[in-house]
């Protein structure tokens, strides 16, 4: 389950990069952990790029490194909202 106001599963989404430019992506999951909202998603383009973000202040930062392996591992273990 999606948390409130969060785009459905599969829906495309368009988000502006740093440099700028938009991309679409499709949803694969949203979901809270420890009190943050993250996205999973793909690239429509390019299926195997994809990115974990997380909600920051209105806006949405991409989670790598430490908290991109325990983020995904929750994932895999269910043990997300």
């Amino acid at each position: 389950m999606s948390p409130p106001g969060a785009p459905e599963p599969s829906e495309e989404v368009t988000l502006i990069g740093e440099d700028g430019r938009e991309r679409t992506f499709r949803l694969h999951d949203a979901f809270d952990l420890e009190g943050a909202t993250y996205y999973l998603v793909e690239g429509a383009d390019n299926p195997s790029e994809v990115l974990l973000l997380r909600e920051v202040d209105g806006g949405l930062e991409t989670v790598e490194d430490d908290e991109f392996q325990r983020v995904m591992s929750a994932l895999e273990q269910d043990s997300v909202e």
